[in-house]
């Protein structure tokens, strides 16, 4: 990769850090995955390079916050699909090399399939929790079945932390912020309108908001086992 893309993510990982100790979490060890929605109004922002900047950003986070410097990485639209793990390494070109010489970005909107994907790959208590970022840029067509999952992962060591892209007032990923009927707490909400316009500190800090409540209570339910 480029020197400058080498250290602009060096860079982003001490921000996160920054953000990190903030929210008090900056000794803490997570796996990060990132869901990225391929429906057909995220066309433009593969193509304008603006997914692949946020990958770079969320790679700063991970590199401060994962227990292997690394993020796992979904796609979804009307089914989901697991990506090649995103390195520092491997980050420089991820969405052409990877996404768009591979998938189309013209599918649904279904949340279920990359939250089944995890709820299978997490099944019960361990000792690193898993950090969810979910970017989407519209409803979804699966609410019975999300709302469902969501429960169900409640119950696992994952947070999701949904991010809402653009106009859309996304009532429906409100309400899952806000769902009952769960043992804790474990998804949040953000609402960005231009991912290029916010800032990497406020970001960071944004992502990071719900994350300490949901590990204390996750330790107390033995959910997290460390």
């Amino acid at each position: 990769m480029s020197v400058d893309l080498r250290n602009r993510v060096v860079d982003l990982s001490k921000k996160a850090a920054f953000a990190a100790n903030k929210h008090g979490v900056e000794d803490q060890r997570a796996q990060v995955v990132l869901v990225l929605d391929i429906s057909a109004s995220m066309n433009t922002l593969y193509k304008s390079g603006v997914v692949q900047r946020a990958i770079e950003r969320i790679l700063g986070l991970a590199i401060s916050f994962d227990d292997d410097g690394q993020i796992d990485l979904l796609l979804f639209g009307t089914n989901a699909y697991q990506l090649p793990a995103v390195t520092l390494d491997e980050v420089e070109g991820y969405v052409e090399r990877v996404i768009l010489s591979r998938y189309k970005i013209r599918e649904a909107t279904n949340y279920a399939p990359p939250l089944r994907l995890i709820r299978d790959k997490y099944p019960r208590p361990q000792s690193v929790p898993v950090f969810v970022i979910f970017f989407t840029d519209g409803g979804n067509a699966d609410r019975p079945a999300s709302t469902k999952l969501v429960r169900e992962l409640s119950a696992r060591p994952v947070f999701v932390q949904f991010v809402g892209i653009g106009n859309e007032d996304f009532p429906f990923l409100r309400k899952l912020d806000e769902l009952p009927d769960r043992p804790i707490d474990n998804a949040g909400f953000m609402h960005v309108n231009d991912l290029e316009a916010i800032g990497d500190a406020e970001l960071y800090d944004r992502l990071l908001n719900g994350f300490p409540r949901w590990l204390a209570d996750a330790r107390q339910r033995g959910i997290l086992t460390a």
